[in-house]
């Protein structure tokens, strides 16, 4: 695989580090200032940059028909969505890149849906990451809140961010009964955790030979059933 990492930051360079780890190349790389059109060939492109220009970014990729995997928050990705179903291209953006959060976003769900009847059992949501985040709440934390929403209709779950530090990123889901409380929780220890499962969507999907919009859900679903199957 020949991978365009587009924004080397942080998590352009833990994009890095994740593909050499598994003997993919970098075909090239866009930062800040950098002109998309002047990038090398590749067969997926990487975007971490920012909510300001990874709309702008990914549409263009799209519309030259590169795969792109998409982790800004913060924008509106309906347009890239538009254009990866018209280029049929694969297209797949997600919040987080963390197996590990994937799967809370599922228990999220199922504990919403068991405690609904259960009225006491209040949800809310605390979210910490490093001081130079530019988005609260997360993305990821509201991809949690909509998880419990859809399952336990009623009041919006109420959200707390804090920014502080080199904090990678904490969620922690809370369901605060009168005499007891449930708690479902996820901390990233090192961004490496991001870049790998961003690394292995791509080899699946690439693989998988997917058209136009995809989700991190159906990612974690078709290597579920492959890996139950064996």
């Amino acid at each position: 695989m020949r991978a365009l990492i587009v924004g080397y930051g942080k998590m352009g360079k833990a994009i890095e580090a994740a593909l050499a780890a598994k003997g993919h190349a970098v075909a090239g790389k866009i930062d800040e200032g950098d002109r998309p059109e002047d990038s090398a060939p590749c067969d997926v492109a990487f975007e971490f940059t920012t909510p300001a220009s990874a709309e702008k970014l990914v549409v263009f990729l799209l519309s030259k028909r590169i795969p792109v995997i998409s982790g800004t928050t913060g924008w509106e990705i309906a347009p890239a969505v538009r254009v990866a179903r018209e280029q049929k291209t694969p297209f797949l953006h997600s919040p987080n890149f963390s197996i590990g959060v994937a799967v809370m976003k599922r228990l999220a769900a199922q504990a919403a849906a068991l405690l609904f009847p259960f009225s006491s059992f209040q949800p809310g949501i605390l979210e910490r990451h490093h001081a130079a985040k530019k988005d609260a709440p997360s993305g990821t934390a509201k991809l949690l809140a909509s998880a419990v929403d859809a399952a336990r209709p009623g009041a919006p779950v109420p959200v707390v961010a804090l920014r502080q530090g080199g904090q990678p990123g904490e969620h922690a889901l809370f369901f605060e009964g009168e005499s007891e409380c449930l708690e479902i929780v996820h901390r990233a220890r090192s961004r490496a955790i991001f870049a790998a499962g961003a690394v292995a969507a791509a080899e699946w999907l690439l693989a998988s030979d997917r058209r136009g919009p995809v989700t991190f859900d159906e990612f974690l679903d078709a290597v579920s059933r492959e890996r139950t199957s064996r």
